[in-house]
């Protein structure tokens, strides 16, 4: 079977994959950088979460419009498009004054990057040669390391120079990110049949053709129960992270870096996750890996507020991160198999929307949370219902063979 790093080779794909890459970066230090200058502006955990809360928003909306783009536009010139508003954006967040306009440019360009991930990821669909789950897996890879370097970069940028000049050092990976997509014309080579099919509809037309991309997830029982547990994780991953502000800066006393840190730690996990799901048969089934990883990533988040050690949260991140590598790769062959490239576009954008909606369940519950209760019982809580999950996947875990994992699953 062909090599992880197979893909890699071609300059297109490579040229391709290192544009999305900084712009992905970019997103995750925006991600460490505005909520901090929020609480350090504020010092309000409430209006921190809402921070989260309206970036999430922002994402469901644009999501649903990259979704629409990427089937009816030329992808390539969306994602550069985006970029440069991004980069624009970020620059308007630096230079205005008031606290809430700095915010609000910030999380429209944190909220953009919904709207570009419909059209980068039907490309890369396009770019495989006899290897799609390679080439599957080095999108994820590159995203979780992006996931990994971007808060990263966040979190020592803070240090040294501010919340704020971080935000307007960020454009830099904006606008690499444009330069190198500007070098492949010609990159979406269906832009013409897609436009040839979407002759003389209505956007109120192809908005439906949204909705009907996602029937995969209610027709496919194994998928099904994927984004079912894609959202419910997400909603607790969003309490998780939004607690983990305050608790490293407030109950701890330790650099709001940590946070930086935790996600850092999660796009490590990722990395080692795809690069497992990529470039050999993965044969090990994904309930298992769910059944043993979730209740450790509980288990770490519990320790983390009862020991007060910081590395705890980081470490339980990483764990769970590992586990999701393999999910995504795995599932996404599912979803490219079983939907036609015209509409591509838009069931990424429907998928993303509903992850995006647990997330924001999440971030909108946390303000009152933390205000009611404080980090630690909220953190401990999202321990204990991350524990009641694993009983999606016991069942599964049982019954399921380790040969074919998800995708024979799917298919059966």
């Amino acid at each position: 079977m062909p090599s992880i790093v197979a893909p890699l080779r071609r300059p297109t794909f490579r040229r391709m994959v290192t544009s999305q890459f900084m712009a992905e970066t970019g997103d995750g230090v925006t991600l460490v950088a505005l909520p901090l200058y929020v609480y350090d502006r504020t010092g309000s955990a409430l209006i921190t979460s809402l921070t989260f809360t309206a970036e999430l928003v922002g994402s469901v909306v644009l999501g649903v419009v990259g979704g629409l783009f990427a089937d009816a536009f030329d992808r390539r010139r969306v994602l550069m498009i985006s970029s440069v508003l991004r980069g624009l954006l970020l620059v308007a967040a630096f230079l205005v004054e008031p606290v809430w306009l700095t915010v609000a440019f910030g999380v429209l360009s944190r909220s953009m990057g919904a709207m570009d991930n419909p059209s980068f990821d039907s490309l890369v669909p396009s770019q495989a040669v006899g290897d799609l789950q390679q080439v599957l897996a080095v999108r994820r890879l590159i995203q979780a390391v992006s996931i990994t370097i971007g808060p990263a970069v966040g979190a020592f940028s803070v240090e040294l120079i501010g919340a704020r000049s971080s935000l307007l050092l960020n454009v830099v990976a904006y606008a690499t990110a444009c330069a190198l997509m500007w070098t492949l014309p010609g990159l979406d080579r269906g832009l013409a049949e897609r436009r040839e099919s979407q002759r003389g509809r209505s956007y109120g037309a192809q908005l439906g053709d949204l909705l009907r991309g996602m029937t995969v997830v209610v027709t496919t029982p194994v998928v099904t129960r994927m984004v079912l547990y894609w959202a419910l994780n997400a909603a607790l991953v969003a309490v998780s992270m939004g607690a983990s502000i305050i608790w490293f800066e407030d109950d701890l006393s330790v650099s709001g870096s940590w946070f930086g840190i935790s996600v850092a730690a999660y796009g490590v996990g990722a990395a080692v996750g795809t690069g497992l799901a990529g470039g050999r048969s993965f044969d090990l089934p994904l309930p298992v890996i769910l059944s043993i990883s979730i209740p450790i990533y509980a288990l770490c988040s519990a320790l983390c507020v009862a020991a007060e050690v910081p590395w705890l949260l980081p470490l339980g991140w990483l764990i769970w991160g590992i586990a999701l590598g393999p999910e995504l790769v795995l599932g996404e062959l599912v979803i490219v198999s079983g939907v036609p490239e015209e509409r591509l576009g838009r069931a990424f954008a429907g998928i993303g929307i509903a992850n995006t909606l647990g997330m924001a369940v999440g971030y909108a519950a946390i303000g009152p949370l933390l205000e009611a209760y404080g980090a630690r019982p909220v953190i401990l809580g999202g321990a204990v219902l991350q524990f009641v999950m694993i009983a999606m996947w016991i069942g599964p875990a049982l019954h399921w063979r380790s040969s074919g994992g998800i995708a024979r699953g799917a298919a059966g």
